[in-house]
């Protein structure tokens, strides 16, 4: 199936559009035109692979660090068939708490790059989730079954990784666990799953995201406010791939066979403020340590405004196959919102010595947006950012955020690189109807600007429609 050429029409005639305004408007015009939407929008600074799962927050209050996140409850939608689910009662709660799901997904992304080849493709794919209630109050298995169906991609335009190489189709078993229950609260799980903590996560931002064979222990409000992982992570599927490899050798180093041993925790003391660290150990590879702290307060009525600090220490270890070296990376972001706005300052600061590494998933970095992490060595960061729920003025469902983001490097020695800035632009529609429930629309697009002799700018368009069926 290939699409109409009125597909490519409208695209590119939304690219003129576009182009047009930036002529006219970006340039200098970008910050006092953020400042403006900052007055009435919600906070930025969220690392782009938590944005990639859910539309902006409502408000500051709702802001939380990558560690936080991490562990966060997800909630579970209503079934779409309540008759059915009564009729597992008798069953047990193996089946009468099971979960099943099916979340189509069609994804188009168009990449120009004056100094790179242009990527394009379009998938339409999903994922089939289940997920079993407890066997003697001990015992669950899970499972999600996942496909990427090419509809349109060029060979020659290859590397959205919406598909395999080159601009393939696939389907994967991307997990399956078991779970045991150790005490309430503390479940051991065992062979293929996911992960949203900083550096380790399924970075769901195509088709199909990155998953993991490990055996972890994960505890979740054991004590009032505190959360902790640790154990193996042996094996890891990338996002357009249908083949688990080492950690060793999903970080590029092929022959090898090394895991990632990871520990972390989190403690939130209540009214807004919270503080984790994690860290994770890739044998023969590199250890990562990151860590951070998150605080809240309401400096006048409805005007709450959440502060953040964050760090990451990035060092070789034993046979070094990445080769030696240490670098760390530092941030602070500053979030205020009023009713349905934010606006956020964000900065962060790169040692000289090396760039900040991340094969098993994204950055939690404040400035790691759309395209760019601008965590490259002594690169020094800021970002301003807003958003807006329009539910306010009626919109119901609608809301929209940007980012603006500027990163200077140094100019000489062995570590010199060009500077360069990006502005996106998100606009995300869920609509507020019943029979829509679980419909997520997503308009995207990003420009780059590098100050390369042979000016090197990006722009990049993606269309994401994303709908979720609850059966159980």
């Amino acid at each position: 199936m290939r699409p109409s050429n009125k597909v490519f029409e409208w695209t590119r005639l939304g690219k003129t559009l576009v182009q047009y305004v930036e002529y006219k408007i970006a340039g200098p015009a970008v910050l006092s035109m953020l400042m403006m939407v900052g007055a009435a929008a919600p906070v930025f600074g969220q690392p782009d692979y938590i944005l990639d799962q859910s539309p902006a927050p409502k408000s500051a209050e709702e802001v939380e660090g990558a560690l936080t996140e991490g562990f966060a409850d997800v909630p579970r939608a209503p079934s779409l068939f309540p008759e059915l689910r009564q009729k597992l009662k008798d069953l047990g709660p193996f089946f009468a708490d099971s979960m099943l799901a099916i979340r189509p997904r069609t994804y188009f992304l168009t990449r120009d790059n004056s100094a790179e080849n242009d990527l394009q493709a379009w998938a339409i794919g999903g994922a089939l989730d289940y997920a079993s209630g407890w066997w003697q109050d001990r015992l669950g298995v899970a499972a999600t079954l996942y496909t990427s169906l090419r509809l349109h991609g060029p060979e020659d335009k290859d590397g959205t990784l919406l598909l395999k190489p080159i601009q393939e189709s696939f389907t994967v078993l991307g997990e399956a666990y078991a779970r045991l229950k150790l005490t309430e609260g503390t479940d051991l799980r065992a062979f293929w799953q996911t992960f949203d903590l900083p550096y380790l996560n399924e970075q769901d931002g195509r088709m199909v995201p990155n998953t993991f064979e490990a055996y972890i222990v994960l505890g979740h409000q054991t004590l009032p406010g505190f959360d902790f992982i640790a154990g193996h992570v042996r094996e890891m599927k990338t996002r357009a791939s249908h083949r688990f490899v080492s950690m060793s050798e999903a970080a590029g180093f092929e022959g090898t066979n090394d895991g990632l041993t990871t520990a972390g925790a989190n403690y939130s003391f209540g009214d807004g403020f919270a503080i984790g660290a994690i860290n994770h150990y890739a044998w023969n590879f590199m250890n990562t340590f990151y860590a951070e702290a998150n605080g809240q307060v309401n400096l006048f009525d409805q005007v709450p405004v959440s502060a953040s600090l964050q760090y990451t220490d990035q060092r070789s270890i034993g046979d070094a196959f990445g080769g030696r070296f240490a670098t760390q990376t530092g941030g602070a972001r500053l979030a205020v919102s009023y009713r349905n706005a934010i606006l956020t300052l964000a900065g962060t600061l790169t040692d000289r010595n090396s760039d900040i590494r991340s094969p098993f998933g994204g950055r939690p970095s404040f400035l790691s947006i759309m395209v760019n992490d601008f965590d490259r060595a002594g690169e020094a960061a800021w970002l301003i950012g807003a958003s807006y729920h329009f539910d306010s003025v009626g919109l119901n469902g609608l809301s929209a955020f940007t980012n603006y983001a500027v990163g200077n490097t140094p100019e000489t020695g062995s570590t010199a690189s060009p500077d360069r800035r990006e502005w996106d632009v998100t606009v995300d529609y869920r609509p507020p109807f019943e029979l829509l429930t679980g419909f997520w629309l997503r308009l995207r697009r990003a420009r780059v600007w590098e100050e390369r002799p042979n000016n090197n700018d990006l722009v990049d368009y993606r269309i994401i429609i994303n709908y979720r069926f609850q059966i159980l």
